[in-house]
């Protein structure tokens, strides 16, 4: 692990990193050195602590606190995660990155002083413009309101088109825990096809009847595929419907008790609430999910929202382009329901981490 501005980036290894060890719980925010900061203020408000994971010149980390809205809408004017970035900016102030001193261009020599003079100095601009820091960084993706996880923040220009072309070319990896358990509304039955293929160990792809994909599935990879759109019934909620952009979503079982099941889940796309609705579709909405869940049981009253973490991040940093994966620890919530209703979550993920640790 390597430590740079107070806060902790896993160390690529040979350009990758296995992310099971990345569901440390309880541990994992002593692992990682997580930095807090103090309350912040924006526009006279006081706004909850910045968890920063990681921070360069040129890329922010954070882990987002569950209730906090990502960006300001009409029902969230202010107190938004895009508040306590710029909060957070005015508060660091400056760094002291400095444009490199470089040499005139070949072609510059024959032209005349004041005329290298120029073009030097809109170099020197134009350096500025897509290397210094923004005045307002760049949120390149979103998470739910009620999701909390790991969050790119870019600070510079070059940085932001850095990250914004992977999550183009879906060469980014995000990871989310989630909880889910049988029993989806009969609205969030697919509406169109919705394939289930599991992945084989030589990469071929076996179809599964979705009903009882996930009870077969046995630690295998399924890869869920369906078009997602808005539900004209209820445009706040989304479905597997033939109007839908195409999405992609591979999840993983690691555990399973008391009819609860620990998934890893990996976006492929990034369609809205894609995670969410997809596991609706196949018949496992996530624990505590009000949106795309039966009513709450007995069991998960203690949670106020859905069990939905974006533990990983996987990107190339801008500028040496180096493979880094980050982790966000789970939130506290989530940590205290899985303890209480899910123990054989938390052996399981002990056990993937003392695997690896001795790896």
């Amino acid at each position: 692990m390597q430590k740079r501005n107070g806060a902790s980036i896993l160390a690529p290894k040979q350009n990758s990193y296995s992310l099971d060890c990345a569901l440390t719980l309880s541990l994992l925010q002593a692992i990682l050195g997580v930095m807090k900061t103090d309350d912040l203020v924006h526009e006279g408000r006081v706004l909850p602590p910045l968890s920063v994971i990681y921070r360069d010149h040129h890329l922010l980390i954070l882990n987002k606190p569950p209730d906090l809205v990502m960006h300001p809408t009409y029902k969230h004017a202010d107190g938004t995660m895009w508040d306590a970035v710029l909060a957070y900016q005015r508060e660091q102030g400056a760094d002291d990155w400095q444009p490199p001193d470089l040499p005139d261009e070949p072609g510059w020599l024959q032209a005349p002083a004041h005329i290298r003079e120029m073009l030097r100095q809109r170099r020197l601009e134009r350096l500025w413009k897509e290397d210094g820091l923004l005045e307002r960084p760049g949120l390149v993706h979103r998470l739910d309101k009620d999701t909390s996880g790991i969050v790119a923040v870019a600070r510079t220009e070059r940085s932001r088109y850095h990250l914004v072309q992977q999550f183009y070319d879906h060469s980014i990896v995000k990871r989310y825990l989630a909880v889910v358990q049988k029993g989806a509304p009969d609205w969030a039955q697919p509406h169109t096809t919705f394939a289930v293929n599991k992945r084989q160990s030589d990469g071929s792809e076996t179809a599964l009847d979705p009903a009882v994909a996930l009870a077969k599935a046995s630690g295998d990879e399924l890869i869920l595929s369906g078009p997602l759109q808005r539900d004209p019934v209820e445009r706040r909620r989304c479905i597997v419907g033939p109007d839908g952009q195409e999405a992609t979503t591979i999840i993983r079982a690691l555990a399973v008790e008391h009819g609860f099941v620990l998934l890893d889940v990996r976006p492929v796309t990034g369609r809205t609430h894609q995670i969410r609705a997809h596991l609706a579709a196949l018949g496992y909405p996530i624990v505590g999910d009000h949106t795309y869940g039966l009513p709450c049981s007995t069991s998960d009253t203690t949670l106020t929202r859905q069990f939905l973490h974006a533990y990983s991040l996987t990107l190339r940093r801008y500028p040496d382009n180096t493979r880094c994966t980050f982790i966000a620890p789970l939130a506290a919530d989530l940590t205290a329901w899985l303890e209480r209703h899910f123990p054989a979550g938390v052996r399981e993920i002990a056990r993937r981490c003392e695997q690896q640790a001795g790896a």
